[in-house]
């Protein structure tokens, strides 16, 4: 997978490219989480979305699957991956390293 070095300010948004897919994204799974954890914060579709994670969202944009975070806080800052998966198979995972100042 790549590794994304990311930088960001407070309050900035952000849109995170995961994978670009024919798929529909109603035929998709979409995984958000912290490296080391082992908590969803993101899973698309979500049944249940914890509130403090409603800042995070997901969208297709031109067959682009992207996450789009705003209003991104000091806390948001850490390493994440997200894997998008198709039934099954897994279709992509990629890294990230988010970096707030």
């Amino acid at each position: 997978g790549n590794q994304l070095n990311i930088n960001y300010v407070q309050g900035d948004n952000t849109s995170i490219s995961c994978l670009t897919t024919t798929h529909p994204l109603q035929s998709l799974t979409v995984k958000l989480r912290r490296t080391n954890q082992d908590k969803d914060i993101l899973m698309y579709p979500d049944i249940s979305p914890a509130s403090e994670h409603q800042r995070w969202s997901v969208r297709k944009d031109a067959g682009n699957v992207t996450l789009d975070l705003k209003q991104i806080r000091l806390s948001d800052a850490g390493h994440y991956d997200c894997q998008v998966y198709k039934d099954q198979d897994c279709l992509n995972v990629i890294q990230f390293d988010l970096k707030v100042k």
